[in-house]
């Protein structure tokens, strides 16, 4: 059964594309952004809720993962290969990538990443991307309500 609202980590490095994500995702209800990273330790550290992360009032976790490719520190695929080490059943992982090589793609998926989108500033590309989202989301088995 699909949940009615979806709560969202966005890590991506550039301050830009957070910002055109950020506000689409604003613009649809049924996603509620509950944090920003800007780097893909960062998102380990949220994930797994190390550090200052511990609070999980003040850093829930997230039902989705919207997790840039290339990124400082660890990419977005070092982050794919942690999270297959981790069972974290209900996390849906969604690359949002600047890249469009077919290795990239294929890599993504290999590593779980459950979609792949090309990273898009236009407001109806990003609207239709996270409608595309929301399909898969609704549609994924396991998910609970």
């Amino acid at each position: 059964m699909a949940k009615e609202i979806y709560s969202v980590l966005l890590a991506d490095d550039s301050e830009d594309d957070r910002l055109f994500i950020r506000r689409a995702l604003r613009k649809n209800p049924r996603f509620l952004l509950v944090g920003e990273v800007g780097d893909g330790e960062a998102a380990v550290a949220w994930l797994a809720g190390q550090g200052d992360c511990s609070n999980r009032a003040k850093f829930p976790f997230p039902d989705v993962l919207l997790l840039d490719l290339k990124m400082p520190r660890m990419s977005g695929h070092e982050v794919l290969a942690w999270l297959q080490t981790q069972s974290f059943a209900n996390l849906r992982v969604v690359m949002v990538s600047g890249s469009f090589l077919p290795r990239d793609i294929a890599g993504s998926r290999e590593l779980g990443a459950e979609a792949y989108f090309k990273k898009d500033a236009l407001e109806e590309q990003l609207r239709a991307m996270l409608a595309d989202i929301l399909k898969l989301l609704d549609s994924a088995k396991g998910i609970k309500a």
